[in-house]
């Protein structure tokens, strides 16, 4: 009997891993999309960061013009929700990041999410020149991070540095 379970787990377990590797550049993915943070998302199992940007971490704070502090992670988080939670998207997957996830552009009703995510300033546009041009006009238009009076590049925030945006 316990053979038989074992057995059981076994061939659950290389189905699921098989269906992984199924994924790769080039490929597609769809299904509804769990927001995990401003930055990433689960889909149909798969663990997803969008491709050619950076978010503010969760706990990641800025400061409004006003002078108070908010935080701007929590804030991006939920923009995207509102964006794409629960909602059917479409990944096209790019590459693999070192923490073995899918890196892709997700759209979502035809609509790229990571360009949508930059035009909104709830993100820099990094890894790439893809998003570079809407960054500086979101800059020029001072929305969302550029428009704050201190907000923090999350690349140096995740290594304890609080190097600001300029």
């Amino acid at each position: 009997m316990e053979f038989i379970a074992l057995l059981a787990v076994a061939v659950v377990v290389i189905l699921l891993l098989r269906g992984r590797r199924r994924i790769g550049p080039g490929r597609t993915i769809s299904g509804k999309a769990y927001v995990t943070d401003g930055d990433g998302l689960r889909v149909s199992g798969h663990e997803i960061r969008l491709a050619g940007l950076d978010a503010p971490e969760y706990d990641q704070r800025a400061m409004h013009r006003n002078g108070t502090w908010f935080r701007h992670g929590k804030r991006v988080k939920s923009a995207l929700i509102g964006a794409v939670g629960g909602k059917y998207v479409r990944v096209t997957i790019e590459d693999f990041d070192r923490y073995g996830r899918a890196v892709g552009t997700v759209t979502c009703d035809g609509k790229d999410i990571g360009e949508w995510l930059v035009r909104n300033g709830y993100a820099i546009a990094v890894y790439s020149d893809r998003y570079k041009q809407i960054e500086r006009q979101a800059r020029k238009e001072r929305r969302g991070m550029w428009g704050c009076t201190i907000a923090y590049d999350p690349r140096a925030w995740r290594h304890g540095e609080k190097k600001r945006l300029s």
